[in-house]
């Protein structure tokens, strides 16, 4: 099969012909429709922040496709049904597994980081891994819950622990911070400010935001959100700038919630005020999402909440991907999503 391959000490990712994966019993082959490139995935291409544990990897981790074969014992799915793809993987053993908390695992990983991904033809995955798109659904848009949508899910409604009529604040409105302002709407927020640098992303933003503002033009950003919204109950980092942290936290209303999301380089050097104590505020860590996220995304898009498309940047054939890596690492053309169709 065709696979986009990343090999130790290279940036670019090499097009090559692999043998498909084997399967076995409690496995499902399929077929890779769509793969959404996210963020993450510089990390281990471009700009090289991250090693893999090992080489040589195909990476890709949000995708769908459709069941080309099944393996001994897989029970829930059969040839042709249309699936999304579940972006980390997991023992499926322990007790945070079989309790429907994947991302809790202490063998926690990522699909294209852990083990091969979906920049391929072909990829086979554990049946637990697969939950049905149904048919009203496009294949670039399931592939894309399977992260950019599902973790800042999972960050707004189970860290965040976001009720209606509570007021959000997001930092860094990238491919994963634009869903944290569409979700919030979403689910009821009363106001959404969006906070980022690039203008692109205060755009995108400004779809479902009440009101965006750019970072540059800001001395503090704590002490301006206070000001314009009176208080803030969650804030959500999607930017991994930690000094980020310190200025949120003044606009933040008692028992407010801060979620950190985007995983920084810097240092966190956060000397906790007084304020932290007295109005019981919370610095809660997301990652990733678990099991009951993709299918109550499902519930939402179906109810008309998700406009998905507007994520989708454009669709392109393997062999482009390494223009679209540098593309998002650029910023060109102001992209959300690009997709790959292997």
């Amino acid at each position: 099969m065709k696979a986009a391959v990343l090999h130790s000490g290279r940036g670019d990712l090499a097009i090559e012909d692999v043998p498909p994966p084997a399967i076995g019993p409690g496995l499902v082959r399929i077929g890779i429709k769509c793969c959404g490139i996210c963020g993450s995935d510089l990390h281990i291409t471009v700009d090289k922040k991250i090693k893999l544990k090992s080489y040589p990897r195909i990476p890709g981790h949000e995708s769908s496709g459709v069941v080309l074969e099944i393996g001994e014992g897989v029970t829930r799915y059969k040839k042709s049904d249309r699936v999304i793809i579940a972006a980390g993987t997991s023992c499926g053993q322990c007790d945070k597994c079989r309790a429907g908390m994947e991302n809790a695992c202490e063998k926690v990983g990522v699909l294209g980081f852990d083990a091969d991904g979906a920049f391929a033809q072909e990829i086979v995955v554990p049946e637990r891994s697969l939950t049905i798109l149904p048919d009203a659904i496009p294949f670039d848009q399931g592939a894309i819950l399977a992260d950019a949508v599902s973790t800042p899910y999972h960050a707004v409604k189970y860290a965040g622990r976001m009720k209606p009529g509570e007021s959000v604040a997001v930092f860094g409105c990238g491919g994963l911070g634009i869903h944290g302002v569409m979700l919030a709407k979403a689910l009821g927020a009363s106001k959404i400010y969006a906070l980022d640098v690039d203008p692109g992303a205060l755009s995108n933003a400004s779809r479902y935001a009440n009101e965006t503002l750019d970072l540059k033009t800001i001395k503090n950003s704590g002490k301006t959100l206070k000001q314009l919204s009176g208080g803030i109950d969650l804030v959500l980092d999607f930017s991994g700038r930690y000094d980020n942290i310190e200025n949120s936290v003044r606009a933040m209303n008692t028992l407010g919630r801060l979620v950190m999301v985007g995983i920084g380089h810097g240092h966190l050097t956060l000397a906790l005020p007084p304020i932290m104590t007295y109005r019981q505020l919370s610095i809660i860590g997301s990652y990733g999402s678990d099991r009951r996220a993709i299918p109550e995304l499902l519930d939402l898009y179906l109810a008309g909440k998700l406009p998905l498309a507007d994520s989708i940047t454009s669709h392109h054939p393997l062999e482009d991907i390494n223009e679209c890596l540098h593309n998002l690492h650029q910023r060109r053309g102001n992209p959300i999503r690009f997709i790959i169709e292997p």
